[in-house]
Parts: C-alpha cells; structure tokens; sequence
C-alpha cells in the first residue's frame, strides 16, 4: 500500500510540474500576449524615467510596460519640452484607444518623447533640467515598434505611452 501512495504521489508531483513547465514555456496565444494585444516586459522600460516626466500626478498608470506598432501620423514640440506624437495604432492595438483619444486625437495613441526639446514652460523646466538621453527622432509616416508606460491622462482625458522608453524603426510589411 506504500508502494502505490509513492508512485501516486511521484506521478501527481511530476504531472503538476509538466503542467507548469509547458504553461510557462510556451508562447503566448491570442489575447495573452501576442500579436493581439500589446507585449509587456519590464526589460524594455525604463522606469528611472520618471524623474523627468512633468507634472506625473496626472498620469494614471494603466500597464508599466508595454509594447505596440503603429505609424507616426503627427509630431509636434510641447512647451513642457516633451514631443507630443500622434501615433496611429496596428488594429491589433485598437483598444488601447479610449473614446477622447477617438475623438480629440484624430483615433491615434499619443506618444510622449520626455525632455527632447528647449523647455519653454517655466514651471517645466526642473523634471527636465538632468534629464541625459534617450533622445528620439520620429518620422512622419515610419513604422515604429515601441515601448513605454502605457498612462491614462486624467487632465486630458485619453490614453497614452508616457514616457515612450524605446523607439524603433520597422519595415512596412505589405498585405
């Protein structure tokens, strides 16, 4: 009767953790993941960035560290010093986007580039004032993979990657 509790025991013990090595080893499906919603790791976020963003009060953080892909549709200067991009989401993304981004952001997710120009708003100036890198150069019209704090603005109202870590360029891929 032992003999039968040990193998028992050995066959559930083993069972449990061929159940968790094969849950945790495999790659994520839709919904859990992949292609269908936006990637999270905190390698790719930096989260010391914070120093820097001005005014963070305002920024409810939805997820820390996400990824998505997308084109950048518009880029302009903030006199906080941050670019402000408006960034139109792969439909796989599509709900990352709430209801102001839809219709105060022409339907795109914003992307906030912290410090990366002059600094004309005085009470600004402080978050931005050590600030070393990353610096971006965002082209209208080019895909980008990124990477940042995924951030509900509550003064505005719509949703947001700020401060946008990682920026990289990506090929087109055609249909």
């Amino acid at each position: 009767m032992k003999k039968l509790r040990a193998i028992a025991l050995i066959l559930f013990v083993g069972g449990c953790a061929f159940f968790l090595a094969y849950r945790f080893l495999q790659p994520p499906g839709p919904g859990q993941g992949g292609q269908e919603s936006p990637r999270t790791t905190d390698a790719h976020c930096n989260q010391s960035l914070w120093q820097y963003v001005y005014n963070p009060g305002r920024l409810q953080v939805l997820n820390a560290c996400i990824s998505v892909t997308g084109a950048v549709e518009e880029v302009r200067k903030e006199a906080d010093g941050d670019v402000h991009i408006l960034f139109r989401l792969d439909q796989q993304f599509a709900s990352l986007l709430n209801e102001k981004n839809i219709s105060r952001q022409q339907g795109d997710l914003v992307l906030e580039l912290i410090c990366q120009v002059k600094v004309r708003q005085p009470d600004a100036a402080e978050p931005c004032s050590q600030y070393n890198g990353p610096y971006f150069d965002p082209v209208v019209g080019q895909r980008y993979l990124v990477w940042g704090v995924y951030v509900h603005d509550a003064d505005h109202g719509w949703n947001e990657l700020h401060p946008v870590t990682s920026m990289l360029p990506i090929e087109a891929t055609l249909p």
